[in-house]
């Protein structure tokens, strides 16, 4: 399927917490066949002696890394490596990610204001996007995660290639999809590709599919829309903006509100 290799080789970010595993474990999900799954801590050492700290301690960083290998394996992988760095934790994965195809973290656990004043990780790497992302929430109560999957298309150019590689994860786990449009006053979106895409994907999965067109805001309607289907992923496309164009971006902010796990795709990953 299009852009599939964005699930050969997965950087995951481990610092202890249960989001970070939550990561593991979803990441470990996605992983296609054979694919290898790095995962990385990141050490980071403040002040000076005696009064020198870490963010994660040297011996909580091995504790997380053996057991992030442990959830990767029972998972059923058998390529994964262990990466233990110093230095900010964003500078770490960022410099990490540009060496694979997508990066998995946990969600943010603060308002995205917060994380936008404070430098927060996920914003910077929205912004930045090295890589694909995955941001990683636990499921809705008694749904597994990527058995309910959500795309939003915006109706674009770039829209029929996210498409496809809904089409493709969906049909490959067995999976719901549902394919939600939110059309809006700024949106310069084709009726036409919309209904096209409405009978790509009923004739794809027949009844697994689900079509939703609702007028709105995208980041409000479609965050909205993942919570009332019950999803556990969101599948949305990168326009790759940066700096104060960023700020508004459907992604970015999807990546803070969604109730689910959301999956931000680079246009370049989904056109290999």
């Amino acid at each position: 399927m299009a852009g599939s290799h964005v699930l050969a080789d997965i950087l995951c970010g481990v610092d202890g917490t249960r989001a970070s595993y939550e990561a593991v474990s979803q990441a470990a999900s996605l992983l296609a066949t054979d694919g290898r799954l790095t995962l990385l801590v990141a050490t980071e050492q403040r002040g000076s002696e005696p009064w020198e700290t870490a963010t994660v301690a040297p011996a909580l960083a091995q504790r997380s890394l053996d057991r992030a290998q442990r959830l990767a394996h029972e998972a059923g992988v058998t390529r994964i490596e262990q990466v233990a760095a110093t230095g900010p934790a964003e500078e770490v994965l960022l410099a990490g990610a540009r060496e694979h195809s997508l990066l998995a973290m946990g969600a943010p656990n603060v308002s995205r204001l917060a994380h936008m004043f404070v430098g927060g990780i996920s914003s910077e790497i929205v912004h930045a996007l090295p890589c694909s992302l995955l941001v990683a929430r636990r499921p809705p109560a008694d749904v597994r995660f990527g058995e309910r999957i959500m795309v939003a298309s915006d109706g674009s150019d770039r829209s029929d290639a996210l498409l496809s590689f809904a089409i493709g994860l969906a049909a490959g786990r067995e999976a719901g999809l549902v394919l939600f449009h939110a059309p809006h006053a700024e949106s310069s979106a084709q009726p036409t590709r919309i209904a096209a895409q409405t009978r790509r994907v009923r004739e794809a999965l027949d009844d697994l599919a689900v079509v939703c067109v609702e007028p709105g805001r995208p980041q409000t309607t479609i965050a909205e829309a993942a919570a009332r289907e019950g999803a556990s992923l969101l599948l949305v496309a990168s326009r790759a903006r940066s700096g104060l164009r960023a700020l508004g971006s459907v992604s970015e902010r999807l990546v803070h509100s969604a109730p689910c796990s959301v999956l931000v795709l680079r246009p370049e990953d989904l056109s290999r």
